[in-house]
């Protein structure tokens, strides 16, 4: 059996020391990289939430918006129709509105 000497078991330390500030490094630069990925994407996840809920508010209200068109529109042929006594054209829109309102209503 050969003796073991300190200058050994100093190059031994030395080159574990060596090897794990190496894998240290290298875990490091990895968990840097992989950290501020999933960081970029949890930025851009609440980007497009946010985006989201704006493009449905916006929707939403001009559901709204065009509803009110339609009845606005609605109430004018009627009055064509009741005050001025229009027919044709008018009498159609007014039954065309009244359809696409109650089949609208009901899906």
């Amino acid at each position: 059996m050969e003796n073991i000497t300190i200058k050994q078991i100093v190059e031994t330390i030395g080159t574990l020391s060596v090897l794990s500030a190496f894998f240290v490094a290298i875990y490091k630069v990895y968990k840097n990289n992989i950290i501020n990925k999933f960081q970029t994407i949890e930025k851009r996840i609440g980007e497009l939430e946010s985006a989201t809920k704006t493009q449905d508010k916006d929707i939403q209200d001009s559901k709204e918006e065009r509803l009110v068109i339609v009845n606005g529109l609605l109430a004018c042929l009627k009055g064509l129709h009741n005050d001025l006594k229009c027919n044709g054209p008018v009498t159609q829109g007014i039954k065309d509105i009244e359809n696409y309102l109650i089949k609208k209503g009901h899906e």
